[in-house]
């Protein structure tokens, strides 16, 4: 089930309903939504919505939205952003013309748990001294608008589309079949990750296509600190690509893959953080991802099956968990959980009888008989 909080109620009325249904210990989360939530809340940093408000309701304790029929509801106000630039409107609107339509509850949610953390993040690595200046911060709030605007504005204008096409034709360095700037899709992470790859595949076509004043594109024009964010940031984009088309992928992987891929992404994120040679706005912003992360670890501590099918599978078992550090007394409690799920819920199952292996004295009798014969 995906992270919504009606799913948290389907698992413990479900539980009520089918005895042999445990409920939370029962309740898988989607794992493609988490990686989209810790990616999301990354990205969080280079871009700068527009200000819009709408109130949703999320239920006290929950952290989820709900549909106002609760009595324990608190209502918050998503306040996106403050006034835009003339030139901050530009790239807004360009934006906003691919998303609209496409807001939805869950969507509005996600935006508050992001913001949230982004804000929590700034403040945390701020007590370890990592600080980004106003300005900083607005140079990076304006990588996301123009790499995406610029992709939107040579798609949707074929003048511009024609000029771009001209500038690859032209240079023999571009190898393969790759022509086209790839666009952003608002509910998909991996999008922008793909638009900022683009960006940098077409770099010398960009900047004569952007630096030439009759195509009005000097306000999607990246300056030299932005494309060192840029590469940064599309290299920490690169930690969540992997597993986010392997879990994409139908039939595979299994459960007992998605502790494990989480515990990498989130390692990864940490190594990312305390980098000090990559800029601090996207130091943060890996914590605001690694934030997301321990969320849904500690979440997932609440569901047995995640530690049971580690323990069940061959290439993991418990000497996982011994290798990620866990002590003794915990590998002992994970141990127990098995063996307590099987006799209470498998154990039953097991009617036929399965002969004791034959001790090495009887083996070597029945050897001497053979040769005897």
């Amino acid at each position: 089930m995906d992270n919504a909080g009606n799913c948290n109620t389907t698992a413990t009325e479900t539980a009520a309903l089918v005895p042999s249904f445990r409920g939370m210990k029962s309740r898988l989360r989607c794992f493609a939504h988490i990686l989209n939530l810790i990616a999301k809340a990354v990205l969080s940093l280079f871009s700068k919505p527009p200000r819009s408000r709408k109130a949703i309701k999320i239920g006290t304790g929950t952290g989820q939205p709900c549909n106002g029929t609760q009595p324990s509801t608190s209502e918050f106000v998503i306040d996106h952003g403050d006034h835009l630039t003339v030139e901050e409107e530009e790239l807004a609107e360009v934006i906003c013309d691919d998303e609209v339509g496409e807001d939805n509850g869950q969507d509005t949610h996600d935006t508050y748990i992001v913001s949230n953390i982004r804000d929590r993040a700034m403040a945390n690595m701020a007590k370890q001294g990592v600080t980004v200046s106003s300005h900083e911060e607005k140079t990076a709030q304006a990588v996301l608008p123009k790499v995406a605007g610029l992709a939107k504005k040579v798609h949707d204008s074929g003048t511009l589309k024609e000029k771009f096409d001209n500038l690859v034709e032209a240079n023999r360095e571009f190898t393969g079949h790759k022509r086209a700037l790839d666009r952003r899709v608002s509910t998909r992470w991996n999008s922008e990750f793909a638009c900022i790859e683009a960006h940098f595949f077409f770099r010398t076509v960009i900047e004569q296509l952007t630096g030439t004043a009759a195509n009005k594109l000097q306000s999607f024009r990246l300056n030299d600190r932005q494309w060192i964010i840029a590469q940064h940031l599309c290299d920490v984009l690169a930690i969540f690509d992997g597993p986010t088309k392997l879990f994409s992928k139908a039939d595979v992987p299994l459960i007992a893959d998605t502790i494990p891929m989480l515990t990498s992404v989130h390692n990864a994120l940490k190594r990312v953080c305390a980098a000090e040679d990559v800029p601090a706005i996207v130091r943060i912003a890996a914590h605001a991802g690694e934030l997301i992360c321990e969320k849904y670890s500690a979440l997932a501590d609440d569901c047995e099956v995640y530690r049971i099918a580690i323990v069940m599978s061959p290439d993991k078992k418990l000497a996982w968990f011994i290798k990620q550090g866990f002590s003794f007394d915990e590998v002992q409690k994970i141990q127990n959980l098995v063996i307590a799920r099987w006799e209470e819920s498998y154990k039953c199952f097991q009617t036929q009888h399965i002969p004791a292996a034959p001790s090495v004295s009887a083996t070597s009798s029945r050897n001497s008989v053979r040769s005897a014969r």
